[in-house]
């Protein structure tokens, strides 16, 4: 006897109940659903891919410049870096040679003081000096010292 109420599916040379045949549908569906849900990540993650190695090649000129300014940047810091060690040497130099010059101007105070007091003692002087006259003395030529002609060069 067959029970009509629920239907019956022939499989080879016997029939199996259709509520028996359900789970093989849908672990069927399941499997199916998964692969295609599997295919639809990975053409989306190529996708992605394609779209991220473009516009890595696409921002490539963009870095390679960030990476000349990072380079600038280095040099212009190296650049204030020596400039400070320069400018700090200046200033030691810059003291060393404030002091040379502070006693620089108190040897010429001294000195003007001393050119002050020349002056004064200059202008005391008087203006003209009349010098006395040189007398002169005529010396009167004496006589020859030689005793004998020799025919030397003496005047007898």
């Amino acid at each position: 006897m067959t029970d009509i109420t629920r239907p019956h599916t022939a499989v080879g040379t016997r029939t199996v109940p259709d509520r028996l045949r359900r789970p093989i549908h849908f672990g069927a569906l399941l499997g199916v659903s998964t692969g295609l849900y599997a295919t639809t990540l990975a053409g989306t993650a190529m996708l992605q891919q394609h779209t991220d190695d473009n516009l890595a090649a696409a921002r490539s000129p963009a870095v390679a410049k960030a990476g000349e300014l990072r380079a600038a940047n280095d040099r212009l810091a190296h650049a204030v870096d020596t400039l400070g060690q320069r400018q700090a040497a200046l200033s030691s130099s810059y003291d060393g040679l404030r002091a040379t010059v502070t006693e620089a101007e108190t040897t010429l105070s001294g000195l003007a003081t001393i050119v002050a007091e020349v002056r004064g003692a200059a202008a005391a002087l008087p203006q003209r000096i009349a010098l006395p006259a040189i007398p002169t003395v005529r010396v009167a030529p004496k006589a020859s010292r030689a005793h004998a002609t020799t025919g030397g060069s003496a005047v007898p």
